[in-house]
């Protein structure tokens, strides 16, 4: 995902040079960074990555020993997932490049800047501090305007709870906001994109949540974890597939965890339709070959497989 506005202010940012405090630099701490909020796949399956569940035809016709079709959905949605976060994230990672223009006690400016590609409107981002709460608003307002006329178009903000870098955050960017003020950013399919994360303890959480401005069959939300061991998990649904052969679409949600070596499992669990609270359960090797399934609902094949090759994934337990 791409996000051509925040990318013009980061080339004008990019052209500011000087010197940081400090008292500038804590300000810049409490951003979040690409490497705390970045699902971590596994390197050697990334090259497979781009098979995406289709419905029964995956869940009903996989084999053991042939790739898993979850393991690949995994990993395109972790780069999907990452290619959300880091479009966000790097309009902040370039403010860590440029001090700010203006300094008070608890709050720091960079800009006005002029948009590039929208010369009528003009942008500031401004942070504030009360205690270890950090605020910050990407602002916009047409050129000449007064102070009064800012609006935000990036909000967000950071509890530090166990160091400057470790607490609980949260980022919005409001597309739907800058339509209404004839602001137009090439997002306009999206009402608001929503970042959510904690990192001050394991298991860290990130979560990514879309709010389509239309009716969109696309997942809303998305969940990654991570806890002792390195052992991650991801967590989205998926809306209206036909997983079963019937009279009703599906609803299911799609939970997979795997271990640093690539090994993994993966649930499916129906939440609406032919077959609702039925379970699909998969393991896969590091190569992402199946290696054990389970389907609630087949009275005669319910398991195929060794439960033993599936990996340890209890750090993320309740």
């Amino acid at each position: 995902m791409r996000y051509p506005v925040l990318a013009c202010l980061c080339l004008a940012l990019s052209a500011c040079g000087g010197d940081f405090s400090n008292d500038d630099l804590e300000f810049l701490n409490a951003l979040p960074r690409r490497e705390d909020l970045a699902v971590k796949l596994p390197g050697e399956r990334q090259r497979v990555a781009g098979q995406q569940v289709a419905g029964a035809t995956v869940a009903m016709a996989v084999k053991l020993g042939e790739l898993s079709e979850l393991a690949g959905d995994t990993d395109e949605t972790g780069l999907k997932f990452n290619g959300g976060v880091d479009g966000l994230l790097s309009f902040l990672e370039t403010i860590r490049e440029a001090p700010p223009t203006e300094r008070e006690t608890d709050r720091r400016i960079w800009g006005p800047y002029r948009d590039r590609n929208r010369p009528a409107f003009e942008a500031r981002f401004v942070m504030t501090r009360a205690g270890e709460r950090f605020d910050y608003q990407l602002e916009y307002r047409r050129v000449n305007e007064g102070e009064d006329a800012w609006w935000s178009f990036l909000v967000g903000a950071f509890q530090a709870n166990a160091g400057i870098r470790k607490g609980t955050g949260d980022i919005s960017l409001e597309t739907g906001r800058a339509l209404g003020k004839g602001f137009f950013t090439g997002m306009e399919a999206l009402e608001r994109l929503e970042i959510h994360y904690q990192t001050q303890a394991l298991p860290t959480r990130v979560e990514l949540v879309f709010d389509y401005a239309l009716s969109s069959r696309l997942p809303a939300r998305y969940v990654f974890r991570e806890g002792a061991g390195n052992v991650v998990e991801m967590t989205f649904e998926i809306h209206d597939t036909d997983f079963v052969a019937g009279g009703q679409l599906e609803d299911v949600a799609l939970t997979t965890r795997w271990a640093p070596d690539g090994r993994g499992l993966g649930s499916l669990e129906v939440l609406a339709g032919d077959i609702t609270g039925a379970k699909y359960t998969e393991c896969w090797d590091r190569l992402g070959r199946v290696t054990f399934l389970a389907r609630s609902w087949d009275f005669l094949t319910p398991t195929e497989g060794s439960r033993a090759s599936c990996p340890d994934v209890s750090a993320l337990d309740p």
